[in-house]
């Protein structure tokens, strides 16, 4: 075990110095990729990209099959990729759609030929080269989709779709690719006849590459075309791809020459020579101009690049100013604003004290020195304390009424009429005392009667039955109107 180790540990520390020995350069290819934005243009074309069948270029993604039955689309390269032997593809998807199984997948390709609309998964049957599948469905019931398959051709052998091909894939790794948050991104390498597959599983915004699949003596076509095409069948899935990016990598001894370094030093010699002999002719050409023409000769700091252009130092200082600036201005429009609003009320405070100072003139009010930082301070605050009083007194005045509301309620629910039924009851009481005084001194006034039926009244003043009537009447309404007007008080303390 521990020469297992040991081995292990100088084969990484070989592969590392051989790394670092042998860099890797990369060089974007723009004629050969395309991304969001501005992904297509107006027409729907992808510049140096042919697009057919069903698939639909816009400025965010290129939708290769539609959520859909029977659908297929293709996206291929029209120049062939000859800038180097080895390239990186760094692919962006998103496939998804609303039932829990999709189909049926979506290819990257990398052919001889331009490929064209097919069988597999949207593209033609029998190509030569690289075919990079997402496969979504099942076909073999062997529960083992989603997958990420690769399979070579040479242009000999038909993909064979009920088996999902597992007899004629090269390698493959299982993934769910469908309905993720974020795009799931997908990265191919081919360095030195080995091919590499990363796939990201689309759970956050920056990519976490795992590694899928590798092989080793793997012989892609020279001068291929890249490509990608997708296609639907029973169930459907959106199949879009936001970035198609493709570089081309370079080891130390295939770093591409800059265009410089490749004219031959003779020439380059000549052009230096020629160069320097016009620069001498327009500088003197420059000093005769200034000798004839003294008025009209500018001065040598108009030539200064740094009166034109400023750098990025210079810019970053412009930009805070301005932005300084403009905050105090805004200040400024605040405190003029807030010093009118003050004007106004101290004018109108002027007004309305002129009656009562006794001929005091609004501008000998309004005129003074206006409020300092402290007082306005302090006059916002008592604004502010004023106003969540009078919120407090609403809140009070509203829960009074509530309870009144409710007790007035349960009064009408158990009584039948409350304090109306009260005094109704009140009133007859005291009516019928009145009626019992009256029909007592009616009997006694009938015994003491004379024989004609005049009264006899030896010792006390008489009184007649017409003026006791009237008394008795006036007592009562007296008793009725001060019954009510009680009555009416008591109404009133609900509310």
């Amino acid at each position: 075990m521990a020469s297992t180790r040991v081995l292990l540990v100088l084969l990484i520390v070989i592969n590392v110095i051989r790394a670092q020995n042998n860099p890797v350069f990369k060089k974007f290819e723009y004629k050969h990729s395309f991304r969001a934005p501005n992904l297509a243009q107006r027409d729907g074309s992808i510049p140096f990209w042919i697009v057919s069948g069903d698939a639909i270029a816009s400025g965010e993604q290129l939708r290769l099959a539609p959520s859909m039955r029977s659908r297929k689309g293709i996206a291929w390269n029209k120049r062939a990729f000859i800038e180097s032997e080895n390239f990186q593809v760094d692919i962006a998807l998103k496939i998804g759609g609303q039932g829990r199984v999709g189909a049926d997948g979506l290819g990257i390709w990398y052919t001889s030929q331009l490929g064209a609309l097919g069988p597999v998964f949207g593209a033609n049957d029998f190509w030569t080269g690289m075919g990079l599948f997402m496969d979504s469905f099942d076909n073999d019931g062997q529960k083992n989709n989603p997958q990420v398959s690769l399979m070579l051709n040479d242009g000999t052998r038909s993909y064979d779709h009920h088996t999902d091909g597992s007899q004629q894939i090269l390698s493959s790794c299982q993934r769910d690719f469908r309905n993720k948050p974020y795009p799931v991104r997908v990265r191919i390498e081919y360095m030195k006849n080995v091919l590499t597959v990363h796939v990201d599983d689309g759970m956050q915004p920056t990519p976490r590459y795992e590694l899928c699949m590798r092989a080793e003596n793997i012989f892609l076509p020279r001068n291929g075309y890249f490509g990608v095409s997708a296609a639907t069948g029973g169930l459907a899935d959106d199949h879009d791809i936001l970035d198609f990016s493709v570089f081309s990598l370079f080891n130390e001894q295939q770093k591409p020459v800059p265009a410089a370094e490749q004219i031959p030093q003779q020439e380059k010699q000549k052009y230096d020579e020629e160069f320097e002999r016009q620069m001498k002719e327009y500088e003197q050409e420059r000093s005769k101009f200034k000798e004839q023409h003294p008025d009209k000769v500018k001065e040598d700091d108009e030539y200064d690049p740094s009166k034109y252009y400023e750098d990025a130092t210079a810019r970053e200082l412009r930009l805070i100013y301005e932005s300084q600036n403009a905050i105090h201005q805004v200040m400024q429009n605040m405190d003029q604003r807030l010093a009118q609003i003050q004007q106004a009320q101290l004018s109108g405070t002027g007004a309305a004290a002129v009656p009562q100072a006794g001929g005091v003139p609004p501008a000998a009010v309004s005129g003074g020195a206006g409020f300092s930082q402290p007082e306005k301070n302090e006059v916002i605050t008592s604004l502010r304390d004023l106003t969540q009083s009078v919120r407090d007194m609403k809140q009070y005045v509203n829960e009074i009424f509530t309870k009144t509301y409710n007790i007035d309620q349960k009064i009408v629910q158990q009584g039948g009429g409350g304090a109306a039924g009260g005094v109704d009851s009140s009133m007859h009481q005291k009516v019928d005392s009145l009626l019992n005084e009256l029909r007592t001194v009616r009997a006694t006034q009938v015994q003491t009667s004379g024989p004609r039926g005049s009264a006899n009244c030896p010792n006390v003043s008489c009184v007649s039955s017409t003026i006791f009537m009237l008394i008795i009447i006036v007592q009562t309404v007296i008793i009725i109107g001060v019954v009510f007007v009680r009555s009416k008080q008591d109404k009133a303390k609900f509310y």
